[in-house]
């Protein structure tokens, strides 16, 4: 069977790529032109180019690829954007080009056994009290962010043709990760930060038992439903700070910064990023979700339909990427 996977040369995609290579399939990454090839470089994968941007253009690519190697059996769309300086863009790179990939897809006459979309927890409305969020849930996004992968999943919902499976992940950590990375490096230097003066309820999901999660989705029998994929666990901000302070024996200053302060600081960040082109992890868009005080999924349907169980736990996979993170010497 052929995958084809967009996003499989970022962080979620490496794994994404490895855990469909155990599963014998064969395996193509969608790539641009200037996507920077060298994570899959000692694996074995194909590679196809893929202009998003364009629905004609990715339907020429994708009669190619059939031309080629026969068929294409499973998708996982999972190329997106989560920071920019212009929220238009989520909306442009996060649902327009889902929807030229889908209907390229279509217009191949290939009979697709599953498309699926890696959506994200910041799609649904922020829970209730101290109630775990579940799928069906009414409500908005809070962000822009928010809203581009709820519009490509209604899209998916109300006019896709193909077998489909919507996953929407909360935060995802694990070795390689660059944006929860600064949560690690403060607890290194003996700094927890806070947003507010509340606790906010969390998910989190190790990469590993994401991309399996993913790779049993796509190839199982299931079709037509979405789900959040979480490690099933109920946290806050403060305890994964504990558990990697645990793990690196450190000892810590617990910094709480009113909610003003947090938007001041963003303001100003935002303006460096235009200046400079370096997209900040903070900015007003963000702390829209960071405000949130909970942020608790219900993943139990997804377990149960899929007969899995997460492989790690919290603290396990908080014990990987720090010694990940220390081989590469992100940890000093």
């Amino acid at each position: 069977m052929n995958i084809l996977i967009t996003g499989a040369t970022g962080f979620i995609g490496k794994f994404l790529v490895d855990y469909a290579l155990a599963e014998n399939l064969n395996v193509f990454a969608a790539v641009r032109k200037s996507s920077n090839r060298s994570s899959l470089a000692n694996k074995k994968v194909g590679f196809v180019e893929l202009d998003l941007t364009s629905e004609e253009n990715l339907l020429s690519s994708l009669i190619q690829f059939i031309e080629s190697h026969g068929s294409i059996d499973y998708v996982i769309h999972n190329a997106g954007i989560t920071k920019t300086t212009d929220n238009s863009e989520y909306e442009l790179v996060n649902c327009t080009y889902t929807i030229n990939l889908i209907k390229a897809l279509e217009g191949t006459g290939q009979s697709i056994k599953k498309f699926t979309l890696i959506s994200s927890l910041a799609a649904s409305s922020p829970g209730l009290d101290d109630q775990m969020i579940r799928i069906d849930q009414k409500g908005d996004p809070v962000s822009a962010y928010g809203w581009s992968k709820k519009k490509a999943e209604e899209y998916i919902e109300q006019n896709c043709t193909l077998p489909y499976v919507i996953l929407r992940p909360p935060p995802v950590f694990g070795p390689g990760d660059k944006d929860m990375f600064p949560v690690f490096d403060l607890v290194n230097k003996n700094l927890e930060l806070y947003v507010g003066g509340k606790l906010q309820l969390l998910s989190f999901i190790y990469v590993k038992d994401l991309a399996r999660g993913i790779i049993v989705a796509t190839t199982s029998d299931i079709k037509n439903k979405k789900y959040f994929l979480s490690d099933n666990g109920e946290y806050d901000n403060e305890k994964f700070n504990l558990l990697i302070k645990k793990y690196l024996a450190k000892k810590t200053l617990k910094i709480k910064l009113p909610l003003a302060v947090v938007y001041v600081v963003a303001f100003f960040s935002e303006i460096y990023t235009r200046i400079t082109g370096n997209l900040s992890q903070l900015n007003i868009e963000k702390i829209k979700e960071l405000k949130c005080s909970n942020w608790m999924c219900d993943s139990r349907d997804f377990y149960k339909d899929l007969a899995i169980e997460p492989k790690y736990t919290l603290y396990e996979g908080i014990q990987e990427t720090i010694d990940w993170y220390r081989s590469e010497h992100w940890l000093k």
